[in-house]
């Protein structure tokens, strides 16, 4: 019995330097048993099938929250009248932005993190921020399900307006995964773009609507804060869970962040495929 053939994979040139979008996704579709595969093993790798591994990715967060509550209470008194709506705030912000974290600084380092599987597969590169996806969206549902029991426990107002939180995650996430493919390239032909980024992404945290509502935002300073790329993202959020009705003119704002930026990232990221082998 003959052995199986090895699959060869051409690369044909094209005037944009980029391949072809419909076949590239096709293939990434079709590896989608890598995928989950790959976002399985990397999450034993950080002891997830044990149950300290599976509880310090709710806890971490949730620890992260508190920490910035008691610094509300420290330096805001006055928010100890209002504690429950504050803590289940800085909980659903704490929680979005390590999602929206965990995408840009994993799709950074996506290429590096699996360099031997870079050099010696054919597979679209693609695969890999895709793990990264997948692995945030998973890490993401246990805190979500926290915090909605914390929303029901400090007494949190419930509304129709939650049927509108999908549509916000597809374009936080959006907005994230472009800004991972962005810096994938950036981390591999500039190496000193992995570690700048994550005190990027900690200044990132404090500019972000997250220790602090939208209405407690000074005037003056407003401005400068709505420049941020997550502001529109997070006043929907603050919104949904408050039970109200964000005005379409934010979903228009944050779809033009999101769709900005998967532009941006994809090019970019998809421009330089054929030339990460190279540099690693």
């Amino acid at each position: 019995m003959s052995p199986p053939t090895r699959q060869m994979t051409v690369y044909e040139p094209s005037s944009s330097g980029m391949p072809p979008l419909v076949p590239y996704l096709h293939g990434i579709w079709e590896r989608r048993a890598l995928v989950w595969h790959l976002a399985r093993t990397s999450m034993k790798a950080r002891h997830y099938d044990t149950a300290l591994g599976k509880a310090w990715v709710i806890v971490d967060p949730i620890v992260m929250a508190f920490t910035f509550y008691l610094v509300r209470v420290v330096f805001v008194p006055g928010s100890r009248e209002d504690a429950g709506f504050y803590i289940a705030h800085i909980i659903m912000g704490v929680s979005f932005f390590y999602y929206v974290r965990a995408i840009v600084e994993g799709g950074s380092r996506c290429i590096i993190s699996n360099r031997s599987m870079v050099l010696n597969t054919g597979a679209p590169r693609g695969v890999f921020p895709a793990v990264i996806l997948v692995r945030a969206l998973i890490d993401l549902g246990p805190t979500m399900l926290v915090y909605f029991c914390v929303h029901a426990i400090t007494g949190q107002p419930w509304g129709l307006s939650l049927i509108l939180l999908p549509i916000v995650l597809v374009l936080l996430t959006g907005f994230a995964l472009g800004c991972g493919l962005f810096f994938a390239p950036m981390t591999v032909f500039y190496r000193d773009t992995g570690t700048l980024l994550p005190y990027v992404v900690r200044i990132w945290l404090y500019v972000t609507p997250v220790m602090y509502a939208i209405g407690e935002i000074p005037e003056a300073v407003k401005p400068f804060l709505m420049l941020n790329p997550l502001y529109p993202f997070f006043y929907m959020l603050e919104l949904i869970f408050n039970a109200e009705w964000p005005s379409f003119g934010y979903f228009l704002w944050g779809g033009a962040w999101a769709v900005g930026a998967m532009a941006i990232g994809a090019v970019t990221f998809l421009r330089r495929e054929r030339d990460y082998a190279v540099r690693l």
